[in-house]
């Protein structure tokens, strides 16, 4: 066999053998992936495969995603963001092995895809400029044909992407509302919240929202045992408790592991029901607490109040003058969503932050393996009072001048996780019922608990994020209400994080563009404050005028030589200043663009070029050597 003919026949084996290893590959292999991105933006979570399992994902699931290929190519960042869905889904297909079905349609103009699309509830999306309208999103259906989707997925919410799929999975399996367990000594009523709308009466936004997403029990004052099918407890200011009512939120908790708490050293709503006598829920206590738990649990509120004068929210007072003024209140402040935490999808969504009042600091020791997330945190200019010297409201200029700062940056929020103790161990007090058949006394957590502790309940309250028209402008609502329905899912939907976004900003270039930006806006400020500064005097003299000519108030004189010039100056400056501006706006917009082409050009050609460089030196060298030996 000649070496020619030899080549033809390895280079066609080769061949056979790499598109027999592909699709073999691709048969058997479809569900082992490598992952080497950093934050592993293409690996499932653990919670994720809990939900595909064979345990919980008892049904054929049927997912459709509906995304404009054409349409998109115009807005490269939907394009890209739309391949990164596309390849997270087929992760959930290969991961769920044969129990998902992902279906991908492209919704093209005046199709029968595109009427499917809108008939499923994909919301479309059009781009400034015009042309086809955008389809990027995800419906889903189950075995008895329940339905759920997922209108738009936009970009601005990767980093809640594998939980937003995750979750509609996870309720197509699962498609009854979940059931919360509500002690509260407030008027908080979600069950009849529909019906007070009805009567003309307005109910709290918070409740509203609350029944509209879950089926929500309001439990008696006088309970003796929690509702068993409760998938979560929430426990928001509740009365006075008894030894056995706490013995049953104990049992509860150890029992499910879910529970929103949000509890008040000082409680603003509790004061204002005590001075109606028309109110019929003036039970309510001034102060809230769970000692006998928070004991066994390791966790501490302070019964002082925390004032944050940095975070001080303004409201009406009177000054020294007796003027009524808008002022700082550090009673009352906002903690910004900087001050959030972010890889927690209880707060990472919020983007308006939250506003507490007369709140309490939350203090843990971690033991017994337990974990604690601080949720939401002052800054660090705080100072603590007395719950009672809260509670008279004193005037924001009295606290600012006995400001003694306390530097601590605190806690009004937490999640803990982890094994809990009983506050009972040596067994239930005399007066608690006795278990239900079959009911086994628990010492410690059936499971993992999850459990979110806020200091404050009055951020509840409409006064404290509701307008007037019924719009909200901090996220308090949507805070406890996002706390709740994550605690209310399975333990996998609970342990998913915020995940890292793909998109990966080159950190060097836009250190650099945030230097160059930070010189030219100083020069920029300085040239604005000259250029104020001299049309505030060319308006001065134009008003007041001097001399005998037009502007002395004579409204037929013409104007004197002296008024000419200094007008003619003014003008000329003015004008210099406005070109020197459009010059540093055109020098900000060179250096960016003269940055990036030096990073693109590094990126696309240098580097290119360097390799070819090495490979066409290495081959200079070979065939050099090759003369000389002969």
């Amino acid at each position: 066999m000649t070496a020619r003919r030899f080549a033809v026949i390895a280079g066609l084996l080769f061949l056979i053998i790499f598109v027999a290893g592909n699709l073999v590959a691709n048969s058997w292999f479809r569900a082992w992936r490598l992952d080497l991105t950093q934050d592993k933006l293409y690996s499932l979570s653990a919670g994720t495969r809990d939900i595909l399992s064979p345990r919980e994902l008892t049904e054929p699931i049927q997912i459709t995603f509906y995304f404009s290929r054409d349409a998109a190519a115009r807005a490269p960042d939907i394009a890209a963001y739309g391949e990164r869905v596309r390849e997270m889904l087929q992760a959930y297909q290969s991961a769920a092995r044969g129990r998902l079905r992902f279906v991908e349609v492209d919704p093209k103009r005046f199709s029968e895809e595109e009427d499917a699309a809108a008939a499923a509830g994909i919301e479309p999306v059009r781009l400034q400029g015009g042309g086809d309208p955008i389809y990027f999103g995800l419906a889903g259906a189950n075995a008895i044909d329940d339905k759920r989707v997922i209108p738009f997925f936009d970009l601005a919410r990767e980093q809640f992407l594998e939980y937003e799929i995750t979750r509609l999975i996870y309720e197509l399996e699962n498609p009854e509302p979940a059931k919360i367990a509500l002690i509260s000594s407030l008027p908080f009523d979600p069950e009849n919240a529909a019906l007070m709308m009805q009567m003309g009466q307005r109910p709290s936004i918070f409740a509203s929202e609350l029944g509209r997403f879950m089926r929500v029990e309001k439990i008696a004052p006088d309970f003796t045992e929690i509702p068993s099918d409760a998938n979560a407890i929430a426990i928001i200011h509740p009365g006075p408790l008894t030894p056995a009512q706490f013995y049953a939120i104990d049992q509860f908790i150890l029992r499910t592991g879910r529970a929103f708490i949000a509890l008040d050293p000082a409680s603003m709503t509790s004061a204002q029901m005590a001075g109606d006598p028309t109110n019929p829920v003036a039970y309510a206590p001034a102060s809230s607490n769970l000692a006998p738990l928070f004991t066994a649990w390791g966790v501490t509120m302070t019964t002082d109040i925390v004032l944050d004068r940095e975070g001080a929210l303004e409201v009406q007072a009177q000054d020294p003058q007796g003027q009524t003024v808008r002022v700082p209140q550090p009673l009352f402040f906002a903690v910004a969503p900087d001050r959030l935490a972010k890889d927690d999808l209880m707060t990472a969504p919020l983007r308006r932050g939250l506003n507490f009042g007369m709140a309490g600091a939350l203090t843990w020791s971690e033991r017994g393996g337990r974990t604690f997330e601080r949720l939401a945190l002052t800054t660090g200019d705080t100072m603590r009072i007395p719950a009672e010297v809260a509670l008279q409201r004193p005037s924001p200029y009295d606290l600012v001048a006995a400001w003694r700062p306390g530097g601590r940056i605190e806690t009004i929020a937490l999640r803990m996780s982890g094994v809990l103790d009983s506050a009972f161990p040596n067994g239930p007090p005399q007066d608690a019922p006795p278990l239900a058949e079959g009911v086994q006394r628990l010492t410690s957590s059936a499971q993992s608990a999850d459990i979110v502790i806020v200091s404050d309940a009055d951020f509840l309250a409409d006064d404290f994020y509701v307008d007037e028209r019924g719009g909200t402008f901090a996220d308090n609502g949507a805070f406890a209400v996002n706390a709740i329905d994550i605690l209310a899912g399975s333990q996998a939907l609970v342990s998913l994080r915020a995940r890292a976004p793909s998109l990966r900003p080159m950190t060097l270039v836009a250190n650099m563009e945030r230097e160059a930006q930070a010189r030219i806006q100083e020069r920029q400020d300085q040239l604005q404050s000259e250029l104020q500064e001299t049309e505030a005097r060319l308006e001065q003299l134009r008003q007041g005028g001097r001399g005998s000519g037009f502007f002395a108030g004579e409204a037929g004189a013409q104007l004197t030589t002296e008024e000419s010039a200094e007008i003619d100056r003014f003008t000329a400056r003015v004008g210099e200043v406005r070109a020197e501006l459009r010059r540093v706006g055109r020098e900000l917009r060179a250096d960016i663009d003269n940055l990036k082409a030096l990073v693109v050009f590094i990126n696309m050609w240098l580097a290119p070029l360097l390799v070819a460089g090495v490979g066409l030196y290495l081959f200079w060298r070979r065939q050099r050597r090759a003369r000389r030996r002969s």
